[in-house]
């Protein structure tokens, strides 16, 4: 007697699709609409609050006279004629852009070589991670003024310097034009780089581990590898880390606000900084700088299109 395997029924080939609208259906019975609509509600309403709602006022105020006390009467687009005319505007605007030609390659160069380091395991990696990462817990504000302290004639890196013979008369870091701003940027450097050294250690702790054991098996060393193979892998993870560095830059305050007030002769005064004193303080114009709240937004729009597009170029090129 042969036994024989039952037939196989097959099933509709729309069968998966109606058991699926089916199952639509019946979630959204028990989900109406109101209900995700009662949990965005609170997010919606405090973007609108907080975001959309300035940033309508900001492009209505650009176009008038407003004073921050009040008042006020359309102007067109004088706001904008002034700032393009302005030199105090377009020097503030280039110490921005030093700042962020300076800052962001070495935070970008500095960040990939820590991650790299401590991704390694090498013997006292995890030591380096934890002073790496203490400053995340430092508020802005707190770096500045420890720096500043630093930076005194009479403070702690003077005496260092003094100490080993060095310098003979103290270094002047914050008052110094020639180096005031280069100073300020040693602490955003410092701040910033354990943030983005996180986001790429993440990124290289998921990358593939067999390409890189074939590729030692081939007889390539670790620099070749690491050149290679690993930071291929985390391309777009660099260039993620150095458009947000880029945006910090341009948009820092803090610590030029803190360490120096802009000073001296104006020779640390960034575009925020140029933005505050023109439409922060009382019976300022905040319409002039509301103006210039536009300019900054544009640049920000820009760096961010451009990492889109960097981005989509290279999920392309894969």
């Amino acid at each position: 007697m042969t036994l024989t395997a039952p037939a196989r029924t097959e099933r509709a080939p729309g069968a998966a699709r109606d058991r699926h609208k089916r199952t639509q259906r019946a979630l959204g019975k028990r989900n109406p609409w109101y209900v995700s609509a009662a949990f965005m509600a609170p997010v919606l309403a405090v973007q609108v609050t907080f975001l959309f709602v300035p940033l309508v006022n900001t492009f209505i105020l650009s176009f008038t006279d407003a004073q921050t006390i009040g008042g006020g009467s359309f102007i067109g687009l004088e706001n904008f004629q002034r700032l393009a005319s302005d030199p105090l505007f377009w020097s503030a605007t280039g110490r921005s852009v030093l700042y962020m030609a300076v800052v962001v390659p070495t935070i970008t160069a500095l960040s990939v070589s820590l991650a790299l380091l401590i991704n390694t395991g090498l013997r006292g990696s995890g030591v380096v991670r934890g002073i790496l990462f203490s400053p995340l817990v430092m508020p802005m504000a707190i770096v500045a003024m420890m720096f500043e302290w630093f930076y005194r004639s009479d403070g702690m890196i003077n005496q260092m310097l003094h100490a080993v013979h060095l310098v003979n008369e103290p270094v002047r870091f914050l008052s110094d034009p020639s180096i005031a701003l280069f100073s300020i940027m040693v602490v955003t450097i410092w701040k910033s780089s354990g943030l983005y050294t996180l986001i790429l250690l993440a990124a290289l702790q998921n990358t593939s581990k067999e390409l890189d054991e074939a590729a030692e098996l081939d007889g390539a060393g670790w620099l070749r590898r690491t050149w290679q193979i690993t930071l291929p892998q985390v391309r777009g993870t660099i260039v993620l880390v150095g458009i947000l560095a880029a945006i910090a830059a341009i948009r820092v305050f803090t610590e030029p606000y803190i360490m120096t007030g802009g000073g001296p002769s104006r020779t640390t005064e960034t575009i925020v900084l140029y933005l505050y004193r023109n439409g922060i303080a009382p019976g300022t114009d905040a319409g002039y700088a509301s103006a210039i709240s536009l300019f900054l937004f544009s640049v920000v729009v820009i760096i961010s299109a451009a990492r889109w597009l960097a981005t989509r170029r290279m999920d392309g090129a894969r």
